[in-house]
């Protein structure tokens, strides 16, 4: 078995990585789930790094602000040397961007045509090489509580996952989003359309 830690910033980020485990080895196994909240995740970069010393450390991030994932990883870093099992992954733009890049299952799962749900294209972010990622018009986790959950032929679903009042998600939303990625999520076809979920399934390989 291959010990690993991992530190996702809430159960979708979380349960995301296990299902990447799981589809690159049956021999992986969690140690422990470190807490890393989005705003705590850069003060625990320096004992995340140090950990790794011992055991891997797989931490899946947002891409947030940043224009691109080295971005985000150099501002977590802060000058920092990463230790080579530490292994920083950044969803663009955001971990919902991942799952929608299955785009039917995506469609079928929340209950709208499949139009609703945004297309990847080639996008230019920091480097010279354009990169195919989801395009959302608004950060995807809000995109989908506020623009595409609402128009649900599935009730639960609309009551689950669309945003009301104030929130900025459903109240059930993890309940509603975590079986699509433990069940049906196809992970061949989402990292056709998006480069960031790709090289993160890469670094997981090779530890």
């Amino acid at each position: 078995m291959k010990n690993v830690y991992i530190a996702g910033e809430d159960p979708v980020t979380r349960e995301i990585i296990y299902r990447l485990l799981k589809y690159c080895s049956p021999d992986f196994y969690v140690i422990q789930e470190l807490p890393a909240r989005g705003s705590e995740i850069k003060n625990k970069i320096e004992s995340f790094n140090k950990l790794a010393a011992s055991q891997p450390v797989i931490l899946l991030t947002d891409l947030d602000t940043d224009d691109c994932a080295p971005c985000t990883k150099r501002n977590l870093l802060n000058g920092l040397v990463q230790h080579p099992n530490f292994l920083i992954n950044v969803a663009v733009d955001e971990a919902e961007a991942w799952l929608m890049a299955d785009r039917v299952n995506f469609a079928d799962y929340i209950g709208v045509p499949v139009t609703d749900v945004p297309q990847a294209c080639l996008q230019k972010q920091g480097g010279m090489k354009p990169l195919m990622e989801v395009s959302c018009p608004l950060k995807s986790s809000y995109y989908l509580t506020h623009s595409i959950a609402p128009h649900s032929a599935k009730e639960e679903i609309r009551s689950q996952v669309a945003a009301t009042g104030k929130g900025c998600k459903g109240k059930e939303y993890n309940t509603a989003m975590l079986p699509f990625i433990r069940e049906k999520w196809d992970i061949d076809n989402a990292r056709q359309h998006s480069d960031s979920l790709s090289r993160m399934i890469d670094r997981v390989k090779k530890i």
